[in-house]
């Protein structure tokens, strides 16, 4: 059932990039889940609500943007390790 493996082989499987990159991309959209809610509830639209969605919009940009940094950079050494033949 468990194919021999230890603990840490099981848990490796949560850093690979694709999981990572999904990981950024929920992380990133977690404060424009209540801003959806709160249109699909028909919520009156104010001041607070443009703050918030400003903030949120920002929040996505900047998580999202360190995600693509982030596997590019990744991207960038595997072609450097296959060129320096690794």
């Amino acid at each position: 059932m468990n194919n021999r493996k230890t603990v840490g082989e099981r848990f490796a499987g949560f850093t690979k990039s694709e999981r990572v990159e999904a990981k950024f991309f929920l992380f990133g959209m977690a404060p424009v889940i209540p801003l959806i809610i709160s249109d699909e509830l028909g919520w009156p639209r104010g001041s607070l609500w443009t703050v918030w969605a400003v903030l949120s919009v920002t929040w996505f940009i900047v998580i999202v943007g360190v995600g693509v940094v982030g596997a590019w950079r990744a991207f960038r050494r595997s072609l450097r390790e296959k060129r320096d033949g690794r």
